[in-house]
């Protein structure tokens, strides 16, 4: 990874975003995660994009991102087999979700090609999988949970929404499986929050002033 940061680096360098590069974000066990890593994530939507307040800055949500990356992959280092196939589907979903000219656009914006902006997609693929892989087992959700969630939750929000209200035998599948997504990713939020305390992490949030 260094040495894609290297090359990133000389690339954004020849198109002139010197400021960009040589500003240092964060260090993380000794890896260190530039301005231009920030923006390229942000202005891709590789950091948490649909989670972002409207008036907060997704440079910092991006960064948070990219810092969860770096814990989590260095102590799943036995994570890795991203085909060729797999990354170019997953760099071509960004293109469509961020719009054809657009993705144009900020690619000539930080002087990358649709092949540097790969490096970023497998770090997030790599740390989807690592995160799977640790939090794999099915988590059991009672029937008097999806019961107490129809009641209190899928019948208000259907009703407020002028939806029809489905049968709970008819929902209970799906009512299930959202509970139990919830649940995951809570786990795994808490459990990267926590590895997070046991490693050295250097911030320098100057940097995006």
């Amino acid at each position: 990874m260094l040495k894609k940061i290297l090359i990133l680096t000389l690339l954004a360098a020849a198109a002139g975003l010197a400021q960009t590069v040589n500003c240092v974000v964060a260090v993380v066990n000794g890896e260190i995660i530039t301005l231009l890593d920030v923006e390229v994530a942000a202005a891709f939507g590789l950091g948490r994009g649909p989670e972002v307040e409207p008036a907060t800055d997704p440079r910092f949500a991006a960064l948070d991102a990219l810092i969860d990356r770096k814990v989590v992959l260095d102590l799943a280092s036995d994570v890795r087999g991203v085909s060729g196939e797999e990354l170019d589907a997953a760099v071509a979903e960004v293109r469509r979700s961020v719009g054809e000219d657009a993705f144009a656009a900020r690619l000539g914006r930080f002087g990358l090609t649709a092949g540097d902006l790969a490096a970023y997609v497998e770090e997030r693929i790599l740390f989807d999988r690592a995160l799977a892989l640790r939090f794999s087992q099915s988590i059991p959700v009672s029937v008097t949970e999806v019961e107490r969630n129809y009641r209190d939750i899928y019948v208000p929000e259907q009703t407020r929404l002028g939806l029809a209200v489905e049968p709970l035998e008819r929902v209970a599948e799906r009512i299930e499986a959202r509970i139990r997504d919830g649940r995951r990713a809570q786990q795994t939020a808490d459990w990267v929050r926590d590895m997070r305390k046991r490693v050295d992490i250097q911030i320098k949030k100057d940097c995006l002033k």
